[in-house]
C-alpha cells in the first residue's frame, strides 16, 4: 500500500497547517460568508472508522480507501512511541468534497482570504478536530498526514513545545507505507531550500517561539520556523541511536518541562552549540529516509451509511458553529436542515430549541450534553475559569442532563467533563470557594430542600479526573479540575496539574490557571476574616504573594490583617483586665496591664491601659 494518493494538491505560498477554530482563539475574520449549501442532488455518505468520521461526497470506495490509509499510518505512529495516541472517546471529522467550488468558501473563510489556493486544512475545535479536504489527489501536499500527527500528539497529557510538535508533524508528513513497512523522514525540498537561502533563527529563539509570536504568524517567519523545526527534529531522530531511543527520552524530558539544553545533554551528551554546528553540515549530506518501521495491522473496519440532506446540513452547521464569526452561517445551515426535516433533533438543538429536540429524540445523549453546555455557557470552552458562575440552578440542571447522557451510554470525556463542571457552583471542604465573596452560611433559596449547603465537591472531582484521563487535550476540564483541587486544599494534586496547564502553550489557559489561584486563596482569606481568624487570613495572603512571585498589594493586605489581629488581642487583654478589676482582683489586673504595656501597643489601647493602671494605685 502506498500513502501518496492521500496527499493533496500543492499549495502556492506557505499556509500554516494548523488552524484554530475554537471561539475566541483567533483574530476576527473578514471572510465570513455566505457559504452556499452543497447541491441538493449530490449524494453524500457518512463513513466511520476507528478514529475518523468522514462526511464525504467522494463515493464509498474512495472514502473507505482514504480512511484505511489514515488508520494505517495512525497505527504505525502509535506503535512507534507512547507519545502518539488516539483519543479514547472522540473522533476527527473529515469533510471530503469532490467539487472544489463547494469547498472553496470554507478555505477562504478559514484562511481569511479570497481565492485561497489550497486543497486541505485542519481545524482544532472544542468538539474535536476537523479536516476540510478536496478529493483531488497529488503527491505534494502533506496536510492530512501533518494533521494526523497533531491529532495523535494532542491526546497525550503532556504536549511538547511548539517547535517540537510542528517539527514532528512535518517530519512524518510525507511518510510512505509500502509492503507493510513505513518509511519516514523523507527529504522536504521546500524546507531545505528555505534553510539554504534564508537567515535561520538561533536555536534559543526557535525554542522560544509561541503561537502568538511573529515567527509563527507572519508569512516570512513561518517558512523559516517550520523549516528549522523540521531540520532539528530530523537531526535528533537520525542521531537518536537504536530505535531512536535517545530521541524519545529527549522528547519525554522536554514534555515534562525540562529545558531543551538540559534534555539534549542528558540524552545526546551535546550542547546547543554542538547541535547548531553539526546541524548545518548534516543538511548538506542528508540521505533521503531516516526511519523504517514495520506497520502493525490497523483497525480497517469501516461503516458507511447514506447521509440525507438534513444530516449533511447539520454536520456542516455544527462545524461552522465552532468558529466565532460564523454563528449566523451555522444557524442558516441548521434552519436548512429543518426545512428538509422539521424534526431533525440535533438541528433543533443547534438553534437552542432543546426541549423540542429532546421530545423529537429522547434517546440521543448528544442532545443532553449540548443542552448542559448551553446552560454552563463560557465555563465550557476556551473561556473556562475566567469568570464566576452566578446561576447555580442552571448548573444543577446541567448536572442532571450530563448524568442522563452517561446513563444513556455516553462514556466520553466530554460527558464526564460536563458532569464535573456542573459542581463548580457547590461549596467544597475544607475551605475556599470559586469567587472572592464567601458563600452564605445558610441554605440558598436556589438549593434543593434537604441538600447540605456544604455539600462536598468529591463527585465533581471524580468526574473531572475521569474526563481529564479520557480527553487530556480539553484544557477547560483540566482548569476546572485544578480549581477543585485548590478549593479543597489538595496541593499535592494541584501542583502537577498547574505545571501541565502552564505548558499548554495558551496565554489564556495560563492566565486562567493563575487567576484560579488568586481567586480561591483570596476567597479563603476572606472567609477566615469573616470567622475573625485574621492571623490565618494573613498567612494565606503571604503564601499567595510568595506563590505569585511577590505581590506588594497582597503583602500590604496581610500586614493590615496582622496589625488588626494584634490590636484585637490587645483589646481582649485590656478587657480581661477590666473584668479582673470588676471582680476585685486588683493585683491580677495590675499584672495583666503591666504585661500588656510591655509590648508594642496600639496607641488607643496603650492610653487606656496606662490610665487604668494609674487608677489601680493604692487598691
Amino acid at each position: 500500500m502506498f500513502l501518496a494518493p492521500l496527499l493533496l494538491a500543492a499549495q502556492t505560498g506557505f499556509v500554516p497547517p494548523v488552524l484554530k477554530g475554537v471561539k475566541g482563539d483567533v483574530a476576527a475574520r473578514t471572510v465570513t460568508g455566505p457559504i452556499p449549501f452543497p447541491d441538493a442532488g449530490e449524494k453524500w455518505i457518512a463513513v466511520r472508522s476507528a478514529h475518523f468520521l468522514f462526511i464525504s461526497s467522494a463515493g464509498e470506495p474512495r472514502t473507505r480507501a482514504i480512511a484505511a490509509d489514515l488508520e494505517t499510518l495512525a497505527a504505525a505512529l502509535m506503535n512507534l512511541t507512547p507519545q502518539f495516541r488516539a483519543a479514547a472517546a472522540s473522533e476527527t471529522r473529515v469533510f471530503l468534497f469532490t467539487r472544489p467550488r463547494e469547498s472553496r468558501p470554507y478555505f477562504e473563510m478559514l484562511l481569511d482570504r479570497r481565492d485561497a489556493n489550497v486543497t486541505g486544512v485542519f481545524v482544532s475545535q472544542k468538539s474535536g478536530g476537523a479536516m476540510i479536504l478536496n478529493a483531488t489527489f497529488s503527491r505534494d501536499d502533506h496536510t492530512p498526514l501533518h494533521e494526523l500527527v497533531h491529532y495523535l500528539i494532542s491526546n497525550n497529557e503532556n504536549r511538547p513545545p511548539l517547535w517540537l510538535e510542528e517539527g514532528l508533524a512535518e517530519y512524518f508528513s510525507n511518510a510512505e507505507i509500502r509492503n507493510g513497512v513505513m518509511y519516514g523522514g523523507g527529504r522536504l525540498r521546500r524546507h531545505t531550500d528555505v534553510l539554504r537561502t534564508r537567515k535561520n533563527l538561533p536555536l534559543e529563539k526557535l525554542f522560544a517561539v509561541r503561537r502568538d509570536s511573529d515567527a509563527y504568524n507572519l508569512a516570512e517567519g513561518q517558512a523559516v520556523f517550520y523549516a528549522e523545526s523540521w531540520a532539528v527534529v530530523d537531526w535528533l531522530i537520525r542521531n537518536g541511536g537504536k530505535d531512536q531511543a535517545a530521541f524519545y527520552a529527549f522528547l519525554r524530558d522536554v514534555e515534562n518541562g525540562a529545558a531543551v539544553e538540559t534534555a539534549l545533554q542528558a540524552s545526546y551528551g551535546k550542547s546547543l552549540r554542538d547541535m547548531e554546528t553539526s546541524l548545518h553540515a548534516f543538511l548538506l549530506r542528508r540521505p533521503d529516509y531516516a526511519m523504517t518501521l514495520r506497520v502493525p495491522r490497523a483497525a480497517a473496519e469501516t461503516t458507511a451509511v447514506p447521509l440525507d440532506r438534513a444530516g449533511l446540513l447539520y454536520e456542516l452547521g455544527r462545524f461552522l458553529g465552532g468558529i466565532e464569526e460564523m454563528k449566523a452561517e451555522s444557524d442558516r445551515h441548521f434552519r436548512g436542515a429543518l426545512e428538509a426535516n422539521p424534526r431533525h433533533a440535533r438541528a433543533l438543538a443547534g438553534l437552542g430549541r432543546f426541549d423540542e429536540a429532546l421530545a423529537a429524540d429522547p434517546k440521543d445523549a448528544e442532545l443532553d450534553l449540548a443542552y448542559a453546555e448551553s446552560l454552563m455557557k463560557e465555563q465550557i470552552g476556551s473561556l473556562a475559569q475566567t469568570g464566576e458562575p452566578t446561576d447555580a440552578a442552571a448548573f444543577r440542571k446541567a448536572r442532571e442532563l450530563a448524568q442522563r447522557a452517561i446513563d444513556l451510554g455516553d462514556r466520553s470525556g466530554r460527558a464526564f467533563g460536563d458532569l464535573g463542571v456542573s459542581y463548580i457552583v457547590e461549596r467544597c471542604r475544607p475551605g475556599g470557594w470559586l469567587g472572592g465573596v464567601p458563600p452564605p452560611r445558610t441554605r440558598d433559596a436556589s438549593e434543593p430542600a434537604g441538600e447540605d449547603a456544604g455539600a462536598p465537591c468529591a463527585p465533581g472531582i471524580a468526574a473531572l479526573e475521569r474526563a481529564h484521563a479520557l480527553a487530556p487535550s480539553r484544557t477547560d476540564f483540566a482548569l476546572h479540575l485544578f480549581a477543585m483541587y485548590r478549593r479543597t486544599g489538595d496541593r499535592a494534586k494541584a501542583a502537577p496539574l498547574f505545571a501541565w496547564l502552564e505548558r499548554a502553550r495558551s496565554a489564556q489557559v495560563a492566565y486562567a490557571a493563575r487567576a484560579v489561584i488568586l481567586r480561591v486563596e483570596t476567597a479563603r482569606a476572606t472567609e477566615l476574616v469573616h470567622q475573625q481568624k485574621l492571623d490565618e487570613a494573613a498567612k494565606v495572603l503571604r503564601d499567595l504573594a510568595a506563590e505569585s512571585g511577590g505581590n506588594a498589594d497582597l503583602e500590604a493586605q496581610a500586614a493590615d490583617y496582622e496589625k488588626v489581629a494584634a490590636t484585637n488581642r490587645q483589646i481582649a487583654a485590656y478587657n480581661e483586665a477590666i473584668g479582673q478589676v470588676n471582680r476585685g482582683e486588683y493585683a491580677a489586673a495590675r499584672k495583666s496591664l503591666e504585661q500588656l504595656l510591655a509590648g508594642t501597643l496600639d496607641a488607643d489601647v496603650a492610653r487606656d491601659a496606662k490610665k487604668l493602671l494609674a487608677q489601680l494605685k493604692g487598691r
